[in-house]
């Protein structure tokens, strides 16, 4: 019957409660006798169908029920159907007869855990079914709950990816790309691309701390805040400033979010920048990185921070700006040496040639293979801007 099952909670000083459905006092008597005396099994007893219901309707489930089909007030595998039906997690086992074995199997093939004959009745028998019984029921749920939060995961993921820019912003003079690689199915980075129509475009990289669903809930908010004030406020500071109390509002203490807020004009060829705990690097047609120095502390961490325009640059062709998250550069290999900024920025250049989407795809694929045979352990996110 495979392996052993679990009795860690008869083990751990907890009892199993059985619920005994049967008409005959006797077979009751000798059940519940068997039962009590392995220790494990807090037995009650009720004679009907009708009992039964009204005792289970009143929430408090038993561990496992031990079914006689045929009752005073029901008999057959409609008895089984009016349990299992409303109760469908709930471990049945049924108890047969000489002559009705068929009955528990078709009753297994209905649901039930298992069935036991009453001619074999033994304690070992019995206990040993409900055992595997509550155990397959445990596994059964376990794996039932694990297929709905891969469902919800799974649309979250989706969500998440429909928010992230789908194709590059076409901007005359400037090729720009950007791409978002979760580790987990749902992420703490984004980026993001916000077009006002004149020229201007606002270009967004942000990491929320921590992995998973609750920092991926944490991005949906803080993009809307973005491209909300984005819409009203030219300076770029006090965009952010504004953006911040919201974001303050939406998260815990301990979730922050640092982000690198950019708006580029295209008609000046200029980059004005606000960094939180952000900053950009700006790569030359030699190699040559100048850092995008910032000085704001990360968003959600206090609502009264006021956020200053951190700098503006000319962007003259052959520029690239280079945005990433901690995901890339702090990347770790064999050696546990990290990948570094200075090695993203040797990529970017090495491949400056290239378009912009093959760039980002070409730091991405370096950070992975450096890391190479371990699994990469941050969400990576990154943005190339390039000038012509």
């Amino acid at each position: 019957m495979g392996t052993q099952p679990s009795e860690s909670a008869a083990a751990g000083g907890d009892r199993f409660l059985i619920l005994v459905v049967e008409d005959s006092l006797v077979d009751a008597m000798v059940v519940r006798e068997r039962l009590e005396r392995d220790g494990r099994f807090n037995v009650t007893h009720v004679a009907t169908l009708a009992e039964t219901l009204e005792r289970l309707s009143q929430g408090v489930l038993p561990d496992a029920v031990i079914l006689d089909l045929n009752l005073t007030d029901s008999a057959g595998l409609e008895t089984f159907c009016r349990i299992h039906d409303p109760f469908p997690n709930l471990p049945i086992i049924i108890l047969t007869g000489d002559h009705d074995e068929s009955l528990g199997i078709k009753a297994m093939r209905l649901g039930a855990q298992d069935y036991v004959g009453k001619s074999n009745l033994d304690g070992q028998v019995l206990v040993r079914s409900l055992l595997y019984a509550i155990e397959r029921n445990k596994r059964r749920m376990v794996e039932h709950r694990q297929r709905a939060v891969d469902r919800e995961l799974q649309f979250a993921k989706q969500i998440q990816e429909y928010l992230l820019p789908n194709d590059s912003p076409e901007i005359p003079g400037f090729d720009v790309a950007g791409r978002c690689v979760a580790i987990d199915s749902t992420s703490g980075d984004f980026f993001d691309f916000i077009d006002h129509g004149d020229g201007k475009w606002d270009i967004v990289l942000a990491d929320v701390c921590g992995h998973g669903i609750g920092p991926a809930m944490i991005t949906v908010g803080t993009r809307r805040l973005l491209r909300s004030t984005a819409e009203l406020y030219e300076d770029v500071g006090q965009l952010v400033t504004i953006a911040n109390r919201g974001i303050c509002e939406d998260t815990f203490q301990s979730l922050f979010v640092t982000l690198f807020f950019a708006r580029l004009d295209s008609n000046a060829m200029r980059l004005t920048y606000v960094g939180a705990g952000h900053l950009g690097f700006l790569i030359d047609s030699d190699g040559k990185v100048a850092e995008l120095r910032t000085r704001g502390i990360p968003t959600g961490v206090d609502p009264d921070y006021t956020y200053q325009v951190d700098g503006s640059v000319e962007l003259s062709a052959g520029c690239i700006v280079l945005l990433m998250t901690d995901g890339i550069w702090e990347a770790r290999g064999d050696d546990h040496v990290a990948f570094g900024k200075e090695r993203a920025a040797e990529v970017v250049h090495r491949n400056r040639s290239k378009p912009a989407s093959e760039i980002v795809a070409e730091l991405i694929s370096s950070v992975t293979s450096f890391c190479h045979p371990h699994p990469i352990k941050d969400d990576m996110t990154a943005v190339v801007i390039k000038s012509f």
